[in-house]
């Protein structure tokens, strides 16, 4: 094992190495990429106590970063942590720099026997390492974050929503790859999307190798490179315990077993069914005012269309009779989220439904007076 302190735009990323450099399979895991979402750094932390203690059964390269955005940890405005975004306006998992482009236009520049998918892993690093040295602060160290997960065979990008269950975001290509993650922690809901965001973290990792596949080619003695990445939400900001972060650390020390990352015995269940859906088929119902929002349904409730999820009230509205209106669901489908403020805006996305039949009614749930 080896802890490294990296200097990131002027501030310090503390990376946890385990295994042989360059053995496979890679895995890379990092947690509070939105700066606040800290049930991911202690989940990670308990993992990297469980793997040094196992340190000599460790067979693949693993890389875990439990808090990968210091810029993000020290955003405090008048006593309250902004870590979503930064103070510019930048959503930290958005617009993650893509690369595979600009590593094509390299290897075309170079004869035909030296156009590799190791050499392409070479000029990646190359120009990731570049990167970190250009741009604001917040573009370095989305640089110096894919760089960290370049050349992976695995990366999970592990996160937090609002108020929610356990879920997961992945590509169908990647899915077998998690599935074993999902049962373990017993994940209820899986969403599935090639492109679901501007070049979030997760994404940008398949889009370069996409690219750079389609230049390289299909051959025997080079089989193409592609690997799998997730978005892991461990529950809500405030889901943080000492119990959750002790059982999440073993499922994913579990998942690294299956990998082949860790020799051992796995020890957590894996009969756990998710629903599987796409992300076309979330519903979100949203806030057309700023006002108070009442939830109605607990997170993890079944629900039908016409059902009401919360109530919003405006606190503005002179007529009583007019300041009360309902959230209601268009389509069939499970609660996995929701808005943990109870004072909004008009936008806010109030609560999300994941629909069985991948189909949602009308994109959004509707409101009614």
């Amino acid at each position: 094992m080896a802890v490294e302190q990296i200097n990131v735009a002027g501030e310090a990323l503390v990376v946890h190495r385990f295994g042989i450099p360059g053995a496979r399979p890679k895995v890379y895991l990092q947690g509070a990429l939105h700066a606040d979402e800290v049930s991911a750094t202690m989940a990670l932390a308990q993992l990297t106590d469980l793997l040094q203690a196992v340190d000599d059964e460790i067979t693949g390269e693993i890389v875990v970063v439990p808090h990968c955005n210091p810029l993000g940890a020290k955003q405090f405005i008048l006593g309250r942590h902004l870590g979503r975004f930064s103070l510019d306006g930048r959503n930290f998992n958005r617009a993650f720099p893509q690369v595979g482009a600009r590593v094509v236009d390299r290897l075309k520049q170079l004869g035909p026997e030296q156009q590799t998918k190791g050499e392409a892993l070479r000029i990646g690093a190359e120009i990731l390492g570049d990167l970190t040295r250009l741009g604001s602060p917040v573009e370095r160290l989305q640089a110096a974050l894919v760089g960290l997960a370049w050349g992976s065979d695995v990366i999970l990008d592990v996160h937090a929503d609002m108020e929610a269950t356990l879920h997961l975001y992945t590509s169908g290509k990647s899915w077998p790859v998690f599935q074993p993650l999902a049962q373990r922690l017993e994940i209820p809901v899986v969403i599935l999307a090639d492109q679901s965001a501007d070049s979030p973290f997760d994404e940008v990792h398949s889009d370069a190798w996409a690219i750079i596949n389609g230049h390289l080619g299909e051959r025997p003695d080079q089989p193409a490179f592609r690997p799998a990445a997730c978005t892991l939400e461990l529950r809500g900001l405030y889901d943080v315990t000492s119990e959750w972060a002790a059982s999440d650390g073993r499922a994913l020390r579990d998942f690294l077993v299956q990998l082949g990352a860790v020799t051992g015995t796995r020890e957590s269940a894996a009969d756990a069914v998710p629903l599987v859906t796409t992300l076309d088929a979330v519903e979100v119902g949203r806030s057309t005012m700023i006002g108070v929002v009442v939830h109605l349904k607990p997170l993890g409730a079944n629900v039908v269309a016409g059902d009401r999820l919360a109530r919003l009230h405006d606190p503005f509205e002179p007529d009583p009779t007019k300041s009360w209106h309902d959230v209601v669901a268009g389509t069939d489908g499970v609660v996995f989220a929701r808005w943990h403020q109870r004072m909004i805006q008009a936008g806010m996305a109030v609560v999300k439904i994941a629909s069985p039949d991948g189909v949602r009614s009308d994109g959004r749930a509707r409101l009614l007076d």
